[in-house]
């Protein structure tokens, strides 16, 4: 959301639990293709170790459709007992937002009281529209309650010192994707740690995108009353509640998310993300994060898949997305509001790469010169999203509106049955795009603006949404959906409309050249 529219040392942790660690008291099951009872690995670990480079291996176009042949098991879901950030009852992070298969997953868990927890990993799809799989479990593992989150008054970061306390390597049983492991306490309250399984060495049709630096954007842990701080919002101790004028200007992923744990806005990824798997596409995932730092090459896919909402932006992610359109590869944007905030994503204080994120929201701030260049959007750096995305951001929606289709006879909407004036209930909602007269327009074909709706905005004023469609200079189509209702549209049970499958599905086959 653009905001207004414009705008202590942890506990002494020395026991570190592997998954399969039963002679220590903690036991554990693995579940899936090839899987069983596994080693643990306790070996010397180096840390923040250089990449080593990975050969580049042949798609699988297989692989996501076998996955989903699984069992699938709805236990990711929390049920009634949630964690809350103000008590504490179990929260953890995982020490990075991405591990590659053949990578470790840590999780740094804090409990209210010392005492053994549970943890069971979920990868996210769609499994027979049970939304996940259980892939490893493990019981027994001990607990501490480690030090309370530290806040910087300067910036208002948030950050957890929290020690490793569990942790596995990612088998190459574990399909690449969004994972979660749920945690639970001796009394049954249960908090999410969100990862993403990556495959870097693997080609791919779609290489599908997660926004983690929104993510943390959007993060206002905790919301104790007292410490939490996001980039919109911190916690007010006067009044208990969230303040704007206490946001931070620099959020950290050394700490959970707030609530359930689930990033806001997941569920925008996650319905993507069933609805995608359930067609069989060929998929690879990554996260902002691996965009920015070069561990992915976004020119390997036919198209890059941007399915939540990603406001948040480097100058390196922006660099590398618009190298792979000049190549030929296709961009969708399957929600409003993308490249806003221009970022700077920087390592920790101790020097971690890729742990904090760095919006100051303010051009006139002296401490906000680096390169390269202030943290502000990125129309005000004269750099309009809508070169880009052929629409940008203007505004929030109030409440929900219909999405009015346009070019009814154009290919994207083929097999819908629809015609031009057709509206779709309840598909503008969140936020919405528009085309801007007067700004810089994509370098490729004129777009196509496939819907054009009336909406009412959050101040009450009369407002106007477009989906946009063209096909950019270097070859790749380019679609942006222009409002948040759209994924939700595609794999969300509450929302789920046959017509904008059939559209989003004539899309990826375009991309794809079936």
């Amino acid at each position: 959301m653009a905001q207004g529219q414009d705008g202590s040392p942890p506990r002494n942790v020395t026991r570190r639990w592997a998954l399969g660690a039963a002679a220590a008291g903690a036991g554990f099951v693995l579940f899936g293709r090839g899987s069983g009872p596994r080693r643990p690995h306790r070996g010397t670990r180096t840390a923040h170790a250089a990449p080593q480079p990975r050969p580049v291996l042949p798609a699988r176009p297989g692989l996501v459709e076998a996955e989903n042949a699984l069992p699938g098991d709805a236990g990711w879901q929390l049920g009634p007992k949630v964690s809350s950030d103000a008590v504490g009852q179990i929260k953890g992070y995982a020490a990075e937002a991405a591990v590659p298969v053949g990578g470790r997953v840590r999780l740094k868990v804090s409990v209210d009281t010392d005492q053994p927890f549970g943890v069971e990993v979920y990868r996210l799809g769609h499994y027979g529209g049970a939304g996940g799989r259980l892939v490893a479990k493990a019981e027994g593992v001990p607990g501490v309650r480690q030090a309370p989150a530290r806040l910087d008054a300067d910036d208002g970061t948030v950050v957890c010192d929290w020690a490793d306390s569990w942790e596995t390597e990612v088998p190459t049983s574990w399909t690449g994707g969004a994972y979660t492991a749920v945690l639970t306490n001796a009394d049954g309250f249960r908090n999410h740690v969100p990862f993403t399984v990556t495959e870097p060495e693997r080609e791919g049709d779609f290489l599908v995108v997660l926004p983690v630096t929104t993510y943390q954007a959007y993060n206002e842990y905790p919301m104790d009353g007292a410490t939490g701080r996001s980039l919109y919002y911190g916690q007010d101790p006067a009044t208990r509640k969230s303040n704007a004028r206490l946001k931070a200007r620099v959020v950290s992923f050394d700490r959970p998310y707030a609530g359930g744990g689930l990033p806001q806005l997941f569920d925008l990824d996650h319905a993507f993300v069933r609805w995608a798997e359930s067609r069989g596409y060929d998929l690879v995932y990554a996260t902002s994060v691996d965009l920015h730092a070069g561990r992915v090459d976004p020119t390997r896919y036919k198209a890059l898949v941007f399915p939540g909402h990603d406001e948040y932006w480097s100058q390196e992610m922006r660099s590398h997305v618009e190298r792979a359109s000049a190549a030929g590869v296709g961009l969708v944007f399957l929600t409003a509001n993308n490249i806003y905030w221009h970022v700077r994503v920087e390592p920790s204080a101790s020097g971690v790469p890729h742990r904090l994120v760095r919006c100051h929201k303010d051009a006139r701030s002296g401490s906000d010169r680096a390169a390269p260049g202030p943290t502000v959007r990125w129309r005000d750096l004269h750099l309009p999203e809508q070169g880009l995305l052929g629409v940008q951001y203007v505004s929030v929606v109030k409440g929900e509106h219909p999405l009015v289709v346009r070019e009814s006879g154009h290919w994207f909407w083929s097999g819908t049955g629809l015609a031009d004036g057709d509206a779709l209930p309840g598909l503008v909602w969140g936020e919405a795009d528009r085309r801007f007269d007067g700004l810089a327009e994509p370098r490729g074909t004129e777009a196509v603006f496939l819907s054009r709706s009336a909406y009412v905005d959050g101040h009450g004023r009369d407002q106007t949404q477009e989906s946009s469609l063209y096909r950019a200079a270097g070859g790749g189509l380019v679609f942006t959906a222009g409002t948040f209702r759209w994924p939700q549209a595609l794999g969300d049970p509450r929302f789920a409309d046959p017509r904008v499958q059939r559209a989003t599905a004539n899309l990826f086959d375009r991309l794809r050249g079936a």
